[in-house]
């Protein structure tokens, strides 16, 4: 929403424009994300159990997941307490010497999405891991080449 707002800000002059652009802000300034957020385990449920009243027990915790995304937000909006960004889960993995993050389940969306609207810096953490995930796919993708008898 952020992305549209900002493109609706700068074709704001248009009428239509500036009716979703406040529409924009409007669904900004009212979501809340404190409310999938455990003070427990400083992180946001990936739901809420309705029968139950509560939070489910699976949480979005990996820096290297869409859940960066989710996060800086969720702080910058002040939903969620800044030392929530701690408790995204920074666990490594070792792949041909390379060191990366490690994410759900590995796939590119994880890692890369986020870097779409995200500034990523040459040389840190994100941008090693980044990288590391493109190394691991195309890894992938040869050995599913090969097991399957392509070039």
């Amino acid at each position: 929403m952020y992305i549209v707002k900002e493109f609706l800000n700068e074709h704001k002059e248009d009428e239509d424009c500036k009716m979703l652009y406040d529409d924009a802000s409007r669904i900004i300034n009212e979501t809340d994300f404190s409310k999938l957020y455990s003070e427990k385990t400083k992180l946001f449920s990936i739901g809420f159990n309705l029968e139950e009243n509560e939070l489910t027990d699976s949480y979005y915790d990996f820096l290297a997941s869409e859940a960066r995304q989710a996060s800086l937000v969720a702080i910058a909006k002040r939903d969620v307490p800044a030392k929530h960004w701690n408790a995204l889960s920074r666990t490594i993995t070792i792949f041909k010497g390379y060191k990366g993050l490690i994410s759900w389940t590995g796939t590119a969306f994880e890692y890369l999405m986020p870097n779409i609207n995200l500034k990523t810096y040459e040389g840190s953490l994100i941008d090693e891991s980044s990288k590391f995930a493109i190394m691991s796919q195309k890894e992938y993708c040869r050995r599913l080449r090969s097991s399957l008898g392509y070039f």
